[in-house]
């Protein structure tokens, strides 16, 4: 599936573009400079802001005298302006401590040298006040990695946060954990040692009961179309390694927090 671009340069016009759209009228103009075929299914990729944060659809193109548009199902719409809404950041909104409290997690475990994760600071710095209450508390977090350092990173980052996690090294692992007994988000490496992350992620988004679990990709393939293949495959998020534990932490946060509006 070839993939169209939308750059935005905030969140706050991409929620006024999706969430003021009524319900028979869910097409897009196509970017400067993308060309697609009539009929064409395509995969939509919205980069908000100046640190790109993605999220994506489907969509079908339609070409007429009047120009090119996407088309996008009800459901993925739905899914856009829920994702809008809940990343916006709200006037008198106070900034997300939770990134923050991940790295010093990292650091005061002593893993911030760990291949994977960029400098936690200066080495002998007391460490700030104790995060305040963290709104992911209890969520259960399956990490899986081939790496044994990553996933002891993770689990030591995470658990420090008051996350349950559980650690796998293969996907067969992860699809067995998962089928077994419930979590809240699933970090996915993308080189395992037989199943590969796109074809779990892909199996999961075929499961019903396992379809909406949130698939944030944490690996270190980094070019623009392994991206793309990773939302094609229905990942959430996507971070490329070496990562930096605030912004992993803002992500991790952002998907739980939206998995519990909608449970909600």
């Amino acid at each position: 599936m070839r993939s169209v671009l939308y750059r935005f340069p905030d969140l706050q016009q991409f929620e006024q573009i999706v969430c003021d759209t009524e319900e028979g009228d869910l097409e897009l103009g196509l970017p400067a400079g993308e060309v697609v075929a009539d009929g064409e299914w395509v995969l939509a990729i919205f980069e908000l802001g100046e640190n790109r944060r993605a999220t994506s659809a489907a969509a079908c193109a339609s070409v007429s005298p009047e120009g090119a548009r996407l088309t996008f199902e009800p459901r993925d719409w739905r899914r856009l302006a829920h994702f809008a809404r809940t990343e916006a950041p709200r006037p008198g909104s106070v900034p997300d401590t939770e990134g923050a409290a991940l790295l010093r997690a990292a650091a005061e475990a002593g893993h911030a040298a760990l291949p994977g994760v960029q400098g936690a600071g200066p080495a002998g710095r007391a460490p700030p006040p104790a995060p305040p209450r963290l709104q992911g508390k209890g969520a259960r977090v399956l990490v899986v990695d081939d790496d044994p350092h990553i996933r002891e990173l993770l689990s030591a980052m995470l658990e420090a946060v008051e996350l349950t996690v559980v650690a796998v090294a293969s996907a067969e692992e992860a699809l067995a954990r998962v089928r077994g007994s419930p979590f809240h988000l699933v970090v996915l490496d993308w080189n395992l040692p037989r199943m590969t992350g796109i074809e779990l992620c892909r199996t999961l988004r075929q499961e019903p009961g396992l379809r909406d679990l949130p698939v944030l990709f944490l690996t270190a393939h980094a070019s623009s179309q392994d991206m793309v293949e990773a939302f094609a495959s229905g990942a959430d998020d996507y971070m490329v390694k070496p990562f930096r534990a605030p912004e992993l932490g803002a992500r991790i946060f952002s998907l739980l927090r939206r998995t519990k509006r909608r449970a909600s």
